[in-house]
C-alpha cells in the first residue's frame, strides 16, 4: 500500500505541476496580445504550434518512454541511458537543423515569407528540448517526480516571463510583429536552457557517479523510445495539431478565395483568441488524463476488472460534466468574455463555435489517458491523425463559405470524431458504460440547460439594466458575474440531479484534497 500510494503521490504531483504550467501557458496570451494586437498575436500563433510539439516531446512523449523502459529494462540501465542521452540529442540536432533550414519554405506555405523570423528562433528550441526531456524520463524511472514538476515551473516561468518582458520591450521601442514575435519565441528558448541545466546539476550530484561510461549504445532501444515517444507526444497534441492545421491553411485558402493578405492574417490573429480559451477550458480533464495512466496501468497488470470500468466510467464523466459545462458557459459569455479579454467583440460567433470543441477535446484527453494506460496508446494516436485528416478537409470546404465560422466547425467536426472514435475503442476494452443510467444522461442535459438559461437571462438583464455600454470594465462586471452565477447554478443542478454519486463525489473530493496538499509539498520543496 505504501508503494502503491507512493505512486500516486509522484503523478498527482506531476498533475499539480502541469496544472500550473497550462494555466500560465494559457494566461500570458491575453496580454500579449493586448501588447502587439491581432496581427501580433497572428505572428505568434504561427510559430507556437513548433513549440507545443516540441513541449509535448519534453513534458510528455520522451520522458513517459523511457521512464517506462527502465522500470522494464532493470537489468540494462546503463546500456538504456547512454542509448536514450544519444537518442534526444541526435533528435535534437536533426529537428532543430531541418526546421532552421527549412524556415523560409515553411513560411511561405503559411502564406506569409516574413515569419522564418520566429520560426528560425523556435527551432533553436530544439537544441534544448531534448536534454529536459532526457533527464525527466530518468528521474521519472527512478521514482523523483519532484525535480521534473520542479523543472516544469522554473522553465514556464522563466518562458512566461520572458515573453512578456521582451514583447513589452520591443513594442515599445517600435519594432515590427514579425521582430517582436521572434523576440517573445526566445523566452521559450531561454526558459528550456534553464530548466535542462537545473536537471543537469541534480545529475552530476547523483546518477553521474553511478552510471557505468563503457554501457553501449543500443538501437533496439532507441527505435522503441522513438516509437512510444511519438504515440505519447501525439496524443498530447490534439489542440496544437488543430492550431497547425490553421497556420497552414486559414490565411492561404481566405487568399486564393479573394481576400487581401493582410486582412487574411488579421482575421487569423482574431480567430486566434480562441487558444487560451480552449487550453483554459480543458485543463481539468488534463490533469484527469495525467493522473490516471499510472493508476489504469497499475489496475491492468493486476487484472482487476472492476476497478477499471469504475475508473474509467468517474474518469470520463468528470471531462464530460466539466468539459461541458465549461464550453456551455464560454458560449453563454462569449460576446463580454472577448471584449474583456481582447478588447472589443471581433470573431465572438467563430470563438463561440470553437468553444463546442472544448467538450470533445475533454473526453479526447480523457480517453488517450485511460487507452495509454490499458495498452492501446499506438490507437489514441491514430485517432489524432483521423482528427488532423478531417481538420484538413474542413479547412478546405468551410473557410471559403463561412469563413472564421468555417474554421472553427471543421475543428468542432475533427474533435467530435476522434473523441467518439476513442470512447467506442475505451467501451470495446472496459465495458465501462455497462449498466449505464440514461437518466443520467438526461439530468447532465439539464443541468447544463438550466446553467445556458439562467447564464444567458443574467447577461441580458446585466447589458440592458445594469451595465450599460460597452467598455472593457463593464464586460469584466458582466462576465465575472455570469461565471459566478453559472457555476453556483450547475453545481447545485449536478447535485440536487445526483449526477455523482455519493461514493463518486468522495473520490473526486479526495483526489482534490490530495492535490492541494501536494502543491503546498511542492511549494516547500527547495531545488
Amino acid at each position: 500500500m505504501k508503494k502503491k500510494s507512493s505512486v500516486w503521490e509522484g503523478a498527482l504531483l506531476l498533475t499539480a505541476a502541469a496544472l500550473i504550467v497550462k494555466l500560465l501557458s494559457a494566461v500570458y496570451r491575453i496580454p500579449y496580445q493586448n501588447m502587439t494586437g491581432d496581427f501580433g498575436f497572428y505572428v505568434f500563433q504561427q510559430a507556437y504550434p513548433f513549440y507545443a510539439i516540441a513541449a509535448a516531446i519534453a513534458f510528455t512523449g520522451f520522458p513517459m518512454a523511457l521512464s517506462k523502459m527502465i522500470v522494464s529494462e532493470k537489468n540494462n540501465n546503463d546500456h538504456l541511458i547512454k542509448t536514450s542521452v544519444w537518442t534526444s540529442f541526435w533528435l535534437g540536432v536533426f529537428s532543430f537543423f531541418s526546421l532552421f533550414i527549412t524556415a523560409p519554405f515553411i513560411a511561405h506555405w503559411m502564406g506569409d515569407d516574413s515569419l522564418y523570423l520566429p520560426i528560425r528562433v523556435i527551432s533553436v528550441l530544439f537544441l534544448f528540448i531534448p536534454l529536459s526531456a532526457f533527464f525527466r524520463g530518468i528521474y521519472q524511472g527512478y521514482g523523483d517526480m519532484q525535480l521534473t514538476a520542479v523543472s516544469q515551473l522554473i522553465e514556464q516561468t522563466i518562458r512566461v516571463s520572458g515573453i512578456l518582458l521582451l514583447s513589452y520591450y520591443f513594442v515599445s521601442k517600435g519594432f515590427s510583429s514579425y521582430e517582436t514575435g521572434a523576440a517573445a519565441l526566445s523566452g521559450s528558448v531561454v526558459g528550456a536552457l534553464a530548466s535542462g541545466l537545473f536537471l543537469l546539476s541534480f545529475w552530476k550530484k547523483g546518477f553521474a557517479s553511478s552510471y557505468n561510461k563503457r554501457a553501449k549504445i543500443r538501437f533496439l532501444y532507441a527505435a522503441e523510445l522513438l516509437k512510444s515517444s511519438i504515440y505519447l507526444s501525439l496524443s498530447a497534441l490534439i489542440l496544437a495539431l488543430m492550431q497547425l492545421v490553421d497556420a497552414f491553411l486559414f490565411v492561404n485558402v481566405w487568399v486564393e478565395s479573394g481576400m487581401k493578405d493582410y486582412d487574411a492574417r488579421l482575421l487569423k490573429g482574431v480567430f486566434d483568441r480562441g487558444q487560451p480559451l480552449l487550453q483554459l477550458g480543458t485543463i481539468a480533464a488534463a490533469s484527469v488524463a495525467l493522473a490516471v495512466v499510472p493508476e489504469m496501468a497499475s489496475l491492468v497488470t493486476e487484472k482487476k476488472k472492476t476497478e477499471i470500468q469504475s475508473l474509467a466510467k468517474l474518469s470520463t464523466k468528470i471531462s464530460v460534466v466539466f468539459g461541458g459545462a465549461a464550453a456551455v458557459g464560454l458560449i453563454c459569455i462569449m460576446k463580454n468574455l472577448n471584449i474583456m479579454l481582447f478588447k472589443n467583440e471581433e470573431g465572438s460567433l467563430a470563438l463561440a463555435i470553437l468553444c463546442v470543441s472544448i467538450l470533445f477535446v475533454s473526453i479526447i484527453y480523457t480517453a488517450t489517458g485511460l487507452l495509454q494506460g490499458i495498452g492501446h496508446g499506438r490507437f489514441a494516436a491514430i485517432s489524432i491523425l483521423l482528427a488532423v485528416i478531417v481538420k484538413v478537409t474542413g479547412n478546405l470546404l468551410l473557410i471559403p463559405f463561412m469563413g472564421m465560422e468555417g474554421a472553427a466547425l471543421s475543428t468542432v467536426s475533427a474533435t467530435l470524431i476522434a473523441a467518439v472514435v476513442q470512447l467506442i475503442k475505451l467501451q470495446q476494452s472496459t465495458h465501462f458504460l455497462s449498466g449505464a443510467n440514461t437518466s443520467k444522461l438526461l439530468s447532465y442535459i439539464l443541468s447544463l440547460g438550466l446553467m445556458a438559461v439562467g447564464v444567458s437571462l443574467w447577461v441580458f438583464v446585466a447589458e440592458i439594466v445594469l451595465f450599460t455600454g460597452d467598455t472593457r470594465f463593464q464586460a469584466m462586471l458582466i462576465s465575472v458575474s455570469s461565471s459566478l452565477i453559472g457555476a453556483a447554478i450547475y453545481l447545485i443542478s449536478i447535485m440536487k440531479l445526483k449526477i455523482f454519486s455519493k461514493a463518486e463525489w468522495e473520490s473526486v473530493f479526495h483526489s482534490v484534497s490530495f492535490v492541494s496538499k501536494l502543491f503546498k509539498r511542492l511549494k516547500k520543496r527547495r531545488p
